[in-house]
């Protein structure tokens, strides 16, 4: 992964002087006309959530003095196809796809592929306008949440066997997941095995992106190959892995952002009100016919999460924190499940939000190295959410973020 101060990222962006947008609806830029009247674009995304899009407009004609997009229509207009028909049509949900692209001038990302959800017109005294809110074309697959759990396999052999599963409620044999799903096996071959992975009243779609933000992969929904050997990737899919050219996606880059230079607000958070020194996890072995009871507590050698924290929260005497309500099995088992408690728990005691000139690759799921902000608030942060606005002010990205790697960044520069 390359890590990239602003300066280098601003040479590659010709200074941050020209920010742009572009949105397409079936697969048609905005006419120049309905650009003008965009005030505002935002793009949103969320490690737990499918991301999304709004758009702002002017909802006012000066010169017809009506309603542009939304308020004057007639049934006779919306069923006609006449450019106002057209244009009143224009936002309408679910219908159409949309691309909406950020970037700067000769360099768009493409954010997302997706469909309009929601018309919000407002009309009041002064200049009415309407919002417009999309979502990935993702959400189209949330179906059904579901509670699943796997030992030792790979973010890839996850994502692939949930496309595998049946849920006998929706009929026979019924797959959970409505659309084949094709991986990528080179990068398969290059992930590690995870011991524990649970998936916890989630749908399935939403999982795999959270899945997939920890990677750097992408997913998305691929048009079908009629070439491809493979039948899956013959029909309409949805990929799970490395950005392949043929989607969204993202450079694989870590950003050097330093107060006073690269950041323009940063507003950290440290507390230790949630805390514990330890989790105890007990269970049954069914086969031996004895109580599981383990512990995983700050000391261990392998809880490399915040080191550098770990005094000053035993120094507010935490709690210890029992598991009685996850279905475990053996020692093993219950040991992953509570060194994973205790590390989420330790990731949450520094947080932070902040504002940065706009940066289209800086999204939910990477990571960022914060400087010069000194050592309990310096380090590698990892972005749980982002907002990309670009209106007459220009273009800034917003950001939340936890810290997860010590303020000592020497082993990582």
């Amino acid at each position: 992964m390359e890590l990239v101060t602003l300066a280098q990222e601003s040479a590659l962006q010709n200074g941050f002087y020209v920010p742009q947008f572009e949105v397409k609806i079936q697969g048609v830029g905005l006419p120049h006309d309905v650009l003008r009247d965009v005030i505002q674009i935002n793009y949103h995304d969320n490690i737990k959530e499918i991301d999304g899009f709004e758009i702002t407009v002017n909802n006012w004609d000066s010169l017809t003095r009506q309603f542009k997009y939304v308020g004057a229509e007639t049934q006779a207009d919306l069923d006609g196809s006449t450019a106002d028909s057209e244009r009143y049509r224009l936002f309408d949900p679910c219908n159409k796809q949309v691309e909406v692209w950020m970037g700067y001038a000769g360099d768009l990302r493409l954010m997302l592929k997706g469909s309009f959800t929601t018309l919000e017109p407002s009309f009041n005294a002064g200049a009415p306008t309407l919002n417009v809110r999309g979502l990935n074309a993702l959400h189209q697959l949330r179906r059904k949440q579901y509670s699943t759990t796997w030992n030792d396999k790979r973010d890839s052999e996850i994502a692939r066997n949930i496309a595998t599963l049946t849920d006998s409620t929706m009929g026979s044999n019924a797959k959970r997941f409505p659309m084949p799903l094709v991986i990528d096996s080179n990068a398969m071959g290059r992930e590690e095995a995870i011991p524990y992975v649970a998936q916890s009243n989630q749908y399935d779609i939403d999982f795999l992106l959270a899945r997939a933000l920890r990677l750097g992969y992408v997913v998305y929904i691929r048009e079908g190959d009629p070439n491809a050997s493979d039948p899956d990737q013959q029909q309409q899919h949805v990929y799970f892995g490395p950005s392949d050219g043929r989607g969204p996606g993202t450079r694989d880059v870590t950003f050097r952002l330093r107060w006073g230079a690269s950041l323009t607000e940063f507003k950290p958070t440290l507390t230790t009100a949630r805390q514990v020194r330890s989790v105890t996890v007990n269970g049954w072995d069914s086969s031996r016919k004895k109580a599981i009871t383990v512990k995983a507590s700050l000391g261990d050698r392998d809880l490399n999460v915040n080191t550098d924290m770990h005094k000053l929260i035993g120094a507010c005497d935490p709690r210890e924190e029992i598991v009685v309500d996850k279905p475990v099995h053996t020692e093993r088992e219950a040991k992953q499940i509570a060194q994973a408690i205790l590390k989420d728990r330790v990731k949450e005691i520094v947080k932070a939000n902040a504002t940065c000139v706009g940066l289209p690759d800086l999204r939910a799921g990477r990571k960022v190295m914060i400087e010069g902000l000194g050592e309990r608030f310096n380090g590698s942060y990892f972005v749980t959410d982002s907002t990309h606005t670009i209106n007459d002010s220009g273009y800034i990205t917003k950001f939340n973020a936890r810290r997860e790697v010590t303020g000592n960044l020497e082993g990582l520069r």
